[in-house]
C-alpha cells in the first residue's frame, strides 16, 4: 500500500511540476449547461486532490460513525442487538432440541447483530463441531479469530481443540492442551480434553499421570475414574508386553504404587502377560500373591 503510494503521488507531482518547469502549465477547460470553465492545469490538479482529501475525511468519518457502538451506529448497520439476542434464544432451544443445522444458522445470523459477534461466531463453530460439519467449523472459528477478545481466548482455543480431535490432528491439539494444562491445572475441561486426545493417541502413561488431578477436579463421578483409571492400567499392561524388551513391563509394574501393586484385576493381567512373555517366574510370583488375597476375602 506505501508503494502504491509513492507511485502516486510521483505520477501527481510529474503532472504538477513538468508543465510548470516549461513554463506553461496547460489548461483545463469544463463546459456545464452551457457554462464554459476555463482553468490552468496545475490548478485543476490542486481543486482535484482537495476533492480527494475532503472525500477522504468523508470516509473516516462515515467509518468511525458505522464501526461505533452507539444506537446511530448500529442503525445504520442495520445492527440490531435485540434482534441478535432473539436469534441466540431460538438457536439455544434448537439446540437443546437436537436441530444442530438450524441452531449453526440462528448463531450465524446474529453474529451480525450481536454487540459480542465472537461469542456467535463460537457458539455456531461449536454447534457445528457437534453435528460433525467440520469444513463449516474451521470457517466460523476463523470469523471468531478476527474479533476474539484476550477474554474470549480460552474458550477460543478449546473449540479449536475440539475441531482438532474430531479432524485428528492429535499432536497439535497436544500441543495447546498441554499449554493449557501448565496455566490451568484444575479447570475440569482441559483436563477432560487432555484425557480425551491421551486416549486417541494411545498414550496410556500420559493418562495415568493425569489420574491423580482428574479425581481431583472432579471431571467424571469417582465410579466412573475408577472404569477409566483400570482400563488405562491395563490398557498400558498390555502395551508393554508387546515391547521388544520383555523386562520393560517388570521394571515399570515394580514402580508403581502400592495400592495399584495389591490390586487383584491389576495382577490378574500382569500375571496373564508375564506369561505370554515367557516370565513364569514373575507370573507365579503374583499369582501366589493373588491366592492370597482371595482366601483372605473369603475367610
Amino acid at each position: 500500500m506505501f508503494k502504491i503510494l509513492i507511485i502516486f503521488l510521483v505520477l501527481v507531482g510529474g503532472f504538477f511540476l513538468g508543465p510548470l518547469l516549461q513554463g506553461h502549465q496547460g489548461s483545463a477547460v469544463f463546459v456545464v449547461a452551457n457554462y464554459k470553465i476555463t482553468m490552468s492545469f496545475n490548478s485543476f490538479v490542486i481543486l482535484l486532490l482537495l476533492a480527494l482529501l475532503c472525500l477522504y475525511v468523508i470516509y473516516w468519518i462515515f467509518k468511525k460513525i458505522f464501526n461505533s457502538k452507539t444506537a446511530l451506529g448500529n442503525w445504520l448497520r442495520l445492527k440490531s442487538p435485540r434482534k441478535a439476542e432473539k436469534r441466540i434464544e431460538q438457536a439455544q432451544i434448537f439446540l437443546l432440541e437436537g436441530d444442530y443445522q438450524q441452531a449453526a444458522k440462528l448463531f450465524m445470523k446474529s453474529a451480525k447483530g450481536a454487540n459480542n459477534s465472537t461469542l456467535s461466531y463460537l457458539l455456531a463453530a461449536q454447534t457445528q463441531i457437534e453435528n460433525d460439519q467440520l469444513i463449516p467449523a474451521s470457517q466460523l472459528l476463523e470469523q471468531a479469530a478476527k474479533s476474539c477478545q484476550p477474554r474470549e481466548k480460552l474458550a477460543f482455543q478449546l473449540i479449536q481443540i475440539r475441531l482438532q480431535i474430531k479432524n485428528r490432528e492429535y499432536e497439535t491439539a497436544r500441543t495447546t492442551i498441554e499449554q493449557l494444562l501448565n496455566e490451568k491445572p484444575r479447570n475440569p475441561e482441559i483436563i477432560r480434553l487432555a484425557d480425551q486426545i491421551y486416549y486417541e493417541m494411545g498414550d496410556y502413561q500420559a493418562v495415568i499421570d493425569l489420574m491423580p488431578v482428574m479425581y481431583k477436579a472432579k471431571t467424571y463421578s469417582e465410579s466412573q475414574l475408577d472404569q477409566f483409571k483400570q482400563a488405562a492400567y491395563i490398557s498400558r499392561i498390555k502395551q508393554l508386553s508387546s515391547d521388544s524388551d520383555p523386562l520393560a513391563l517388570i521394571k515399570w509394574w515394580k514402580s508403581q504404587p502400592k495400592a495399584i501393586l495389591n490390586n487383584i484385576s491389576y495382577q490378574k493381567s500382569m500375571a496373564n502377560y508375564l506369561k505370554q512373555l515367557g516370565q513364569t517366574a514373575e507370573a507365579d510370583k503374583l499369582l501366589v500373591s493373588i491366592s492370597k488375597i482371595e482366601s483372605k476375602e473369603n475367610s
